[in-house]
């Protein structure tokens, strides 16, 4: 329990951080900021494992502030898993981006940070995403949103199926095989 390194992040961290052995054999860790102190601005970081050190830094602006709900990223990322066509991709959804109710999902290079792909949705995202492969090795998004709705994104970030619940889904979704099973705030 000694620690090893610490690192400012300008903001606070709702989200679990996520891990990563890199090609290189050095681990990473992402993570991304909510938006309370830094108002306006969320922050996205690539991180060595090791020592803390940063390795790319995105800094979102066009977030909306609202005192009594939380914005940014609220929810944990996804790393595409390797030998897919998500391999070089992690996906972060930001909420309260561009206006208080609605939402952005981000898939994001790995390696530069760069925005491969985004998509601005109507409804804010707090549930984790959650990624599924084929046997083929193809991988599709799956996320919840405040309005009850999972929405299926594939590779590049079509929206290809979605299906309401009719309640705010703030958990992540669990799947198993054919099978996805979320809890909503609807009970």
């Amino acid at each position: 329990m000694a620690l090893k390194w610490a690192q400012d992040v300008k903001d606070d961290i709702n989200a679990t951080p996520v891990f990563e052995w890199g090609d290189d054999g050095i681990g990473y860790i992402y993570c991304g900021t909510s938006m309370e102190y830094a108002k306006g601005n969320v922050f996205i970081y690539k991180m060595r494992a090791d020592t803390g050190e940063i390795v790319w830094e995105r800094k979102f602006t066009d977030i909306t502030y609202n005192e009594l709900v939380s914005g940014g990223v609220m929810s944990s990322p996804v790393i595409g898993k390797k030998g897919t066509d998500l391999e070089n991709l992690i996906i972060f959804p930001i909420a309260r981006m561009p206006s208080t109710g609605s939402g952005t999902i981000f898939a994001l290079d790995k390696a530069t940070g760069e925005t491969v792909w985004s998509e601005t949705n109507k409804n804010y995202h707090w549930s984790s995403p959650v990624a599924v492969y084929t046997a083929e090795n193809k991988g599709y998004i799956l996320l919840g949103d405040s309005a009850g709705k999972i929405t299926m994104y594939d590779s590049n970030g079509k929206s290809l199926a979605s299906i309401g619940l009719g309640s705010n889904i703030e958990a992540s979704p669990a799947v198993f095989e054919n099978r996805l099973v979320v809890g909503t705030r609807g009970q």
